[in-house]
């Protein structure tokens, strides 16, 4: 039911154990309900696609460390995006420190290289801005990134990812990140709500309609520049044979360009710099990902990616 490595650290840092049967445990606790699992992954937390009585399907996402304030948040900022219409899952209440939603894995996942799925990307996260500018859970929804005089890098989201031990070779990675993250914080802005993970990956479609939009613990509050440049510097991230991860240069003042065309007005000159000043911290939280686990820094061309949007 339940397929675990013996070992898997993350699921060890998520539920203190790798025993199948204990998990199951602490699942139908969390969701007595459930009945069946059929589909189990781990990054953040771990995401449990069950069949509960009736039949239903549902997916149970059990969080490592968020609050119940959070999690609450979370699902109200989703319950008002899903009576619009967003495409995203229907929130199905807070399990202690989990979450429970509607099971949505419609339409397929497309290439986000593709001009026409990049515009999709771009004009969707406009729409969410857009919607939930007026809501007001931000006390329970602070940013994902550290402003500065705080830590210079979010708590990794697993425990792959331990940026203190694997410091040594990526200083130059957080000198790049600091200068980013100091223009990228200069004379404020209005504070939105928003998707802090951008990406293909978390996004399906059905031809160019995108039919859902997954992983909602990455509801955060931060600039709108912020999420905008944080997105242009990494929404082609999937996982998928035969296509590059990361957008180019080019690519992600694309998106910035998508984004502001769908927009009300344009970005200011300021407002620009600064959106280019938050994918470049972006780039670098994803390049000292990838050194953390001994990958290819030089793929994600982070110098190259600095020089053009730090002008």
């Amino acid at each position: 039911m339940i397929e675990v490595e013996p070992g898997d650290a993350v699921v060890e840092s998520i539920f203190g154990t790798t025993d199948p049967d204990a998990i199951w445990a602490e699942v139908r606790t969390l969701c007595p309900e459930a009945i069946e699992c059929f589909a189990f992954e781990t990054s953040v937390g771990a995401l449990f696609g069950l069949v509960v009585r009736g039949g239903d399907h549902v997916a149970l996402k059990v969080h490592r460390t968020a609050t119940t304030g959070r999690l609450t948040a979370m699902q109200q900022v989703q319950q008002h995006l899903w009576r619009y219409g967003f495409p995203c899952p229907r929130p199905l209440g807070v399990r202690g420190h989990a979450t429970l939603e509607e099971w949505r894995a419609d339409g397929e996942h497309r290439d986000a290289h593709e001009p026409e799925v990049r515009r999709a990307l771009a004009h969707l996260l406009v729409r969410m801005v857009t919607l939930t500018r007026d809501l007001r859970p931000a006390e329970d929804l602070p940013p994902f990134f550290p402003r500065p005089g705080g830590p210079l890098w979010p708590e990794p989201h697993n425990v792959l990812f331990d940026f203190g031990a694997t410091q040594p070779g990526a200083e130059w990675i957080d000198e790049i990140a600091r200068s980013a993250r100091e223009r990228r914080d200069a004379g404020g802005g209005v504070l939105v709500i928003a998707h802090h993970d951008w990406t293909a990956k978390h996004v399906r479609f059905a031809g160019i309609r995108p039919t859902v939009v997954h992983d909602w613990d990455s509801t955060s509050v931060d600039f709108e520049t912020v999420f905008v440049g944080n997105a242009a510097a990494h929404f082609t991230y999937l996982e998928k044979e035969g296509l590059e991860l990361w957008p180019t240069v080019d690519e992600a003042f694309m998106f910035i360009a998508d984004y502001e065309r769908a927009r009300p007005s344009p970005f200011t000159r300021e407002e620009q710099s600064r959106a280019g000043a938050a994918a470049v911290y972006g780039r670098a939280y994803a390049a000292r990902c990838v050194h953390a686990l001994g990958g290819d820094v030089d793929a994600l061309s982070l110098p190259a990616f600095a020089a053009a949007l730090l002008q």
